[in-house]
C-alpha cells in the first residue's frame, strides 16, 4: 500500500459517480470528494476552477475539456486528471482509474506535471 501526503485532495466532476470518490479514498488514503458533496452541481466550470485554485492543493478528476483548458490557459492550482475513457460501469471506471492513479499522484503531486491524461487503452 502506498501512502501519500494528506494535504492534497481530489475533487470528482459531477459526471463521475460519487461512489468513485469513496472507493478512491479507500484505495489511496487521500481525501476525495465529489462535486455533489461539495454542492457544486450545475456550478460553471470556471467557478469550480477558481474555488479549487483558492483552496490550493486540489486535483480535479474530470472528463470535461473545459477543465483541461482552464489549467492549460490559467495555470495551477488546481491540477487535473483528465479522463478519456468513455462510458462504462462504475466498477470498470474505477478499475481503469486504479491502474493509473499512483502514476498520476507521483507526477502531479511529487513531479512537475499539471495535467495527467488517462486514455481508454
Amino acid at each position: 500500500m502506498n501512502t501519500f501526503t494528506s494535504d492534497w485532495e481530489f475533487w470528482l466532476d459531477e459526471h463521475i459517480s460519487p461512489i468513485i470518490a469513496k472507493w478512491l479514498m479507500a484505495e489511496i488514503h487521500i481525501k476525495c470528494v465529489s462535486f455533489y458533496l461539495l454542492e457544486y452541481i450545475q456550478t460553471p466550470d470556471f467557478k469550480i476552477y477558481q474555488l479549487a485554485r483558492q483552496k490550493g492543493n486540489v486535483i480535479i478528476i474530470s472528463k470535461d475539456n473545459h477543465f483541461k483548458g482552464h489549467v492549460e490557459w490559467n495555470g495551477t492550482p488546481p491540477k487535473l486528471i483528465f479522463l478519456k475513457i468513455g462510458n462504462c460501469s462504475n466498477k470498470q471506471f474505477f478499475e481503469k482509474l486504479k491502474t493509473k492513479i499512483y502514476d498520476a499522484i507521483e507526477q502531479l503531486i511529487y513531479g512537475d506535471l499539471d495535467i495527467f491524461e488517462i486514455n481508454k487503452e
